[in-house]
């Protein structure tokens, strides 16, 4: 099973990832965790430098940058899916076709790029409000991460896209209230 933790920049994934591979560890789920844009990779590498902006590259290539990204990834991806019960992503292709529907793209062409990755089965959508996203980043925003409207886009795009895919959408409340939803979903999902 694929279970991707998608939502606004700042809005949770990184600990609500940390905090799901550890209670499915704790019940002797094998579990392997991968996070997007992977930055250690050459194609990583030339994401952050756009999000940092000492590189500029149009929608259409940086999109193509994330797909490749996790496509360097697959095989690390095929091996864990074969060990593990479950993978966990920090941010999946979802999050492309999110952002790359903001930045002007077309869903269809967006998922074309993603095609040969594995499938989610439950993508869960931490649904934070922008004023708490803003509020939690402390260092040195990226070029998406400081910009407030384009911020308002992107969740009202993942609204959308959640009713139109079965995302499932989780508010972004307390840690532990927001782990203990998502639990909650995993739990119907598994025993079904």
């Amino acid at each position: 099973m694929i279970i991707a933790i998608e939502g606004l920049d700042q809005a949770g994934k990184k600990t609500q990832t940390e905090m799901l591979v550890k209670a499915l560890r704790r019940i002797k789920i094998k579990t392997a965790v991968f996070s997007f844009p992977d930055y250690s990779t050459i194609v990583g590498k030339e994401i952050k430098n756009h999000l940092s902006g000492k590189r500029n590259f149009p929608p259409e290539i940086i999109h193509y940058l994330y797909a490749a990204n996790r496509l360097e990834k697959l095989e690390e991806i095929q091996k864990a899916s074969s060990k593990n019960s479950v993978l966990v992503m920090n941010r999946y292709y979802h999050s492309n076709l999110v952002y790359g529907i903001a930045n002007g793209l077309k869903e269809k062409w967006l998922q074309k790029l993603e095609e040969g990755l594995p499938k989610a089965d439950l993508v869960i959508v931490l649904d934070a409000s922008q004023d708490d996203s803003f509020s939690r980043k402390k260092s040195k925003r990226d070029r998406f991460e400081k910009n407030k409207n384009f911020s308002k886009k992107i969740s009202r795009i993942y609204r959308r896209l959640a009713k139109k895919h079965r995302w499932k959408m989780v508010s972004s409340d307390t840690k532990q209230n927001t782990h203990k939803e998502i639990m909650k979903i995993i739990s119907k999902k598994i025993g079904s």
